[in-house]
């Protein structure tokens, strides 16, 4: 799955979604072109505030990709049941009673950090607008995600909370080179256990600039981590865990979230700022391609 980063960062200073050109009137067409070459046909997106919701939705119809739409994604979402109403009623608009795939609140555990939330809150809001969105749509599927990069009771607090009050579909798991505390397929088995419900890998990359990532697993590169991901998947699998999909998180580099007018570009992505793509992400993922095919 390819990920399009959707966040207001730096305290909602940096709207991503311009930064890096994921527009209706910018890039967007053209990054979806890009990722369905590489046979990405599933997303993930964003219906954020100051966004579009009817252009967006329309533009993935017509690139015939099938989107998991954040409504919430490191901001604070000052009306989230005016939000999830939106987001459902265009959906309906666009594609009528198509199932509508979403994950309402983007890592709640790291809002306190990041948007200055309390993580209680960001769990409320998520809940709260999975269950205004089923009120206005009929059909609608829940992802919760969390950076689950460990087995700790602690990791998996926030997911629990949302996951005893709505009827969650996929339980998604964050997971990073540089802040992995334990294998992924030890999460993986772990989350499965836990819950019972179909696991995506919500988010992976590996980022080019990241001494940590090197450290860790020298020798790699985008294309080494996406096979080891998928290893770890086959692993998880195999001992019986249920895998729905894995998303390779973002999708597009993105400027440092401090600095969003720069003219760098962190390197985790597939797609680079001038269309372009990473040699290694590019070779491993028309491989996979290949190997499918066969």
């Amino acid at each position: 799955m390819a990920g399009f980063e959707c966040g207001l960062v730096h305290r909602g200073r940096h709207d991503l979604l311009i930064t890096t050109g994921h527009t209706a009137d910018d890039r967007l067409a053209d990054h979806f072109r890009i990722v369905r070459e590489y046979g990405l046909l599933t997303i993930r997106d964003g219906l954020v505030p100051g966004h579009h919701a009817l252009a967006r939705l329309a533009a993935a119809r017509d690139a015939d990709v099938q989107a998991i739409w954040d409504l919430s994604h490191y901001h604070r979402n000052q009306d989230p049941v005016r939000c999830a109403r939106i987001a459902s009623e265009a959906a309906l608009a666009v594609n009528g009673n198509e199932k509508l795939w979403l994950c309402p609140v983007n890592e709640p555990s790291l809002y306190p950090m990041i948007a200055g939330m309390p993580r209680h809150e960001a769990v409320e809001i998520a809940v709260l607008m999975a269950k205004v969105a089923r009120d206005h749509h009929p059909d609608v599927g829940i992802l919760t995600n969390d950076p689950i990069t460990g087995v700790g009771e602690r990791q998996f607090e926030a997911t629990d909370a949302i996951v005893s009050a709505v009827d969650v579909d996929v339980v998604g798991v964050n997971y990073y080179p540089h802040t992995a505390r334990t294998s992924l397929v030890k999460v993986l088995l772990a989350t499965w256990r836990r819950y019972r419900k179909p696991i995506m890998v919500s988010e992976t990359s590996w980022h080019d600039g990241h001494p940590v990532h090197h450290r860790r697993y020298p020798g790699l590169n985008k294309g080494g981590w996406l096979r080891h991901v998928l290893e770890q998947v086959d692993i998880a699998v195999f001992h019986g865990a249920v895998i729905a999909g894995v998303c390779w998180y973002p999708i597009v580099d993105c400027p440092p979230w401090h600095r969003p007018f720069s003219g760098d570009r962190w390197s985790h992505g597939l797609i680079r700022s001038d269309l372009s793509v990473d040699p290694n992400l590019s070779a491993e993922l028309t491989a996979l391609r290949f190997r499918a095919a066969a």
